[in-house]
């Protein structure tokens, strides 16, 4: 059976910017060659599978001036490949163009780099053809896919597609070579090798159409283990497998205060709720919700107490070493422990949301407080349907920060 090995990845966005506040020197100093990190490793993993070929569908680098740093960076990776006599497949996105002006640092002679045409080059050795374009700025606007065509001069037993670009379905990012999912299962390729969107998807299986997602997150919005996917592709198919390469981990945790008596008892439940969420061996940054009710509430709103929370949970700057665990970032939206049904019986302001809050169905929510939201015509292209838990969640979130600020009035 004829199979061609290799890995798909995009968005390494080599020299992006973090938020680095209230982190110490080591963990930024890790944060900021996190991407490095995780590129060297896929090239690793590359080798050790001895794949055909590696893919970067766009957003190589973060800006369109690129560091010298991260030229020379990418041009060693590149030789480590062609020493193994392993190709290098890149299309460049919206974040590093083929800016006129751009200077570039010689790639060796396994590199290949689409430009700004959509063009297609066959990889001999399998018998492989490949086609994709650059973005020749950083706005991509048009719907590209008419321009691959299927080249039938060869008698390639593959064509792959490199496109950067968004499913229309997918509100959460700019629209860039805008493309509709079906346009891509309707065409004669095997596999649609995708880059933009950060988060890991496989749109179809029939044809292959797959964004890996990033190699490393750059905020707690991109949770989780990042990397790329390793493809094995004959005819039948493909068989695809995750490939975790990022080098720091975001994580957010939530930890509810209710039925908790002591600071003390909440200090080894957030230890506990951090190793679990981390993966061994991974460092982790660590957003960290308070919710709930109980006594501890009043606590937990002194900044004293806070600050020596998050002090005890960081541990000694100065024996930090990877992996490491950081919580870098806290919400409060915790309430005092009340009885709710008491406290909705009395004829008070208290009283009266309660029972609003209680008269609130969960399909209401967007259909009520939220439909302006939903209605509004430029808002409402970037707006998701809210599951029936993140209805749940937000409900009650409402609820405690309520009842809070009233109790807190009162006193």
């Amino acid at each position: 059976m004829d199979m061609i090995r290799f890995i798909h990845c995009a968005d390494l966005h080599l020299d992006r910017p973090y938020e680095t506040s209230q982190l110490p020197e080591k963990i930024v100093n890790r944060l900021k060659k996190s991407a490095y990190y995780s590129f060297e490793k896929l090239i690793s993993q590359a080798i050790e599978r001895e794949v055909d070929f590696v893919l970067i569908s766009g957003d190589l680098y973060d800006l369109e001036h690129r560091s010298l740093k991260g030229q020379l960076f990418v041009k060693k990776q590149a030789e480590r490949l062609l020493a193994e006599g392993i190709s290098l497949y890149i299309v460049h996105g919206n974040h590093d163009p083929l800016t006129e002006g751009t200077k570039s640092v010689a790639l060796p002679e396994n590199v290949t780099v689409f430009g700004p045409r959509t063009t297609s080059v066959l990889h001999t050795n399998k018998g492989v053809r490949l086609y994709g374009f650059s973005y020749e700025n950083r706005s991509v606007t048009a719907n590209r896919i008419e321009e691959y065509i299927k080249e039938k001069r060869d008698d390639a037993m593959f064509h792959i597609a490199l496109l950067h670009g968004q499913e229309l379905s997918q509100p959460e990012h700019d629209p860039y070579a805008p493309f509709r999912l079906k346009e891509l299962t309707n065409s004669p390729f095997d596999y649609w090798a995708l880059g933009h969107i950060h988060k890991r998807q496989i749109l179809s299986r029939e044809p292959l159409v797959v964004y890996p997602g990033n190699i490393q997150g750059g905020h707690r919005n991109e949770e989780g283990p990042k990397g790329a996917f390793y493809v094995e592709l004959t005819k039948q198919g493909g068989e695809l497998t995750f490939l975790d390469t990022s080098e720091v981990d975001w994580h957010n945790v939530t930890l509810s205060i209710a039925g908790v008596d002591s600071v003390e008892a909440l200090l080894s439940l957030a230890e506990e709720a951090l190793d679990k969420a981390v993966a061994e061996g991974k460092c982790g940054l660590v957003h960290l919700s308070f919710t709930g009710c109980g006594p501890l509430h009043s606590e937990l709103n002194d900044p004293a107490v806070m600050e020596d929370f998050l002090e005890e949970l960081r541990g000694d700057e100065e024996t930090l070493f990877a992996p490491f665990i950081w919580v870098q970032t806290f919400s409060l939206k915790t309430s005092p422990d009340i009885d709710r049904q008491k406290a909705k019986e009395q004829s008070d302001v208290l009283g009266d949301v309660l029972t609003v809050i209680d008269e609130y169905t969960l399909d209401g929510i967007e259909d009520g407080v939220l439909r302006d939201l939903y209605r509004h015509r430029t808002i409402r292209k970037y707006l998701t349907s809210l599951s029936e838990k993140e209805k749940a969640e937000l409900l009650g979130e409402t609820e405690q920060w309520l009842v809070s600020r009233l109790l807190k009035e009162e006193a």
